[in-house]
């Protein structure tokens, strides 16, 4: 099979009355961003369209969506491949910090007090918890930022948060060491700290604090991949 996957796309149950290529392109852009089809592989309709169960018609335009995005490019010979999201994880990052520093203004504005201790409650949690497995980082991670932008009171930046953080999700491939880790979720908890306090200003300095360190951390991880081991050639 041309697809490089984990498994297959399963197929669509579309609601009726709602366009059939809205569900392709979600399920694509899922897929790719949570990296069922990773980078390199190939976009073929004909098999897309076969596991989805629908017809090559809304598979070819969910793919120039997905072009346009630039989840995907289009090769010289036609082909279509999933794009490499390493270089973009940079750009993706100063998006990130933007509409999250705007979130935990909208949040110190707008949440309850009740929304906002729970955060920190969480932020404390998992600073007890202390290591564990990569998923359940990953899920508390996830967990924190997208409850600050809910706690935002704004739908809209909402989902570009959530937008987002599944861009980076896919760009990111290192993994901080337990120190790393650690100074993370400890700006989680000073974030956390002042949203309780409304207070924006410290907030958004240490949304920007964390997205310096994660850069930092990125370009680090990076540069020792790409350093050829002992025996490689340069």
């Amino acid at each position: 099979m041309d697809i490089e996957q984990d498994g297959p796309v399963p197929p669509l149950a579309v609601p009726e009355r709602e366009p059939v290529v809205i569900h392709v392109h979600r399920e694509l852009r899922n897929a790719i961003l949570r990296g069922q089809l990773k980078a390199g592989a190939r976009m073929v309709e004909t098999q897309l369209s076969a596991q989805l169960n629908v017809s090559r018609t809304p598979v070819r335009e969910a793919i120039s969506r997905l072009e346009a995005e630039g989840l995907v490019i289009r090769k010289g010979n036609g082909g279509v491949l999933v794009a490499e999201f390493g270089q973009k994880l940079e750009e993706v990052m100063v998006i990130r910090q933007s509409l999250e520093c705007a979130a935990v203004q909208l949040a110190c504005r707008n949440a309850t007090d009740t929304a906002l201790a729970a955060i920190l409650r969480q932020c404390r949690e998992a600073m007890r918890a202390g290591e564990a497995d990569q998923a359940s980082r990953s899920q508390r991670d996830r967990a924190f930022h997208i409850g600050i932008a809910e706690a935002s009171g704004s739908l809209r930046l909402r989902l570009l948060i959530e937008e987002f953080y599944e861009y980076s999700f896919a760009a990111m491939q290192i993994q901080p060491t337990a120190e790393e880790r650690r100074l993370l979720e400890v700006h989680h908890l000073e974030i956390a700290s002042a949203l309780v306090q409304r207070d924006a200003a410290g907030a958004e300095e240490t949304v920007r604090a964390h997205f310096a360190e994660v850069n930092r951390i990125s370009r680090l991880h990076l540069a020792e991949s790409d350093t050829p081991s002992e025996g490689d050639t340069p």
